[in-house]
């Protein structure tokens, strides 16, 4: 169990490191390089939400900061489960305004998005087998559809190599429960099919 966790940690920080190290500046003679366009805007760090855990990667800005793209690695640690779980979701997210606040301060009021995780473990199918009738579950197992609203506060940093830092959370649901929810009405309350999360992101 804790090799694991320790592995998974690692591989987080990895991750992380990689991105911070990739954005980085690079010092030129003459005219400044334009960036690759696979080279991370930001990296991100999320705390619960559907993504695992603690979820971890590149997050790309479009639209004059208004849309971001992240593409986060989460980890679940077993706990009473058999196994831990490991997941890729990327996340679309819209912000609808910015409101330049004192000291550098920047707040979005209301941001929404989708996200889409993919389950790595082996006990998630990505196709129900034969045992079951065709199309008795709509659903794959394997993948999961995410939405959320939130809000952030970012801060402007007078740095070359760091753009900005920004807190962020999220009230977010899934595809199967907030299915249930509409079907089963009276069964599941509102606040059985949301969570919270909390996340950082540093934009370079």
């Amino acid at each position: 169990m804790i090799p694991r966790t320790l592995r998974s940690i690692v591989l987080m920080a990895a991750i992380l490191y990689t991105g911070l190290t990739i954005a980085q500046p690079q010092p030129t003679d003459s005219v400044k390089q334009e960036k690759k366009w696979f080279v991370p805007d930001a990296a991100v760090l999320q705390f619960a939400g559907n993504t695992g855990m603690l979820a971890i990667g590149p997050g790309y800005d479009f639209a004059n900061e208004h849309l971001a793209a992240d593409l986060l690695y989460g980890y679940v640690p077993e706990f009473d489960a058999d196994e831990a779980e490991h997941l890729l979701t990327l996340k679309g997210t819209y912000k609808s305004w910015h409101i330049e606040r004192r000291r550098n301060f920047e707040v979005v009021p209301f941001q929404v998005g989708l996200g889409l995780s993919y389950y790595f473990n082996d006990k998630y199918p990505l196709y129900w087998d034969d045992k079951y009738p065709k199309q008795y579950y709509w659903w794959s197992p394997k993948v999961r559809l995410l939405g959320f609203v939130g809000a952030s506060v970012s801060k402007n940093m007078r740095s070359s190599s760091i753009h900005k830092i920004g807190l962020y959370s999220e009230l977010g649901t899934y595809d199967l429960i907030l299915t249930s929810w509409v079907k089963e009405e009276g069964a599941l309350q509102f606040w059985d099919i949301v969570n919270v999360s909390l996340g950082a992101r540093v934009t370079f």
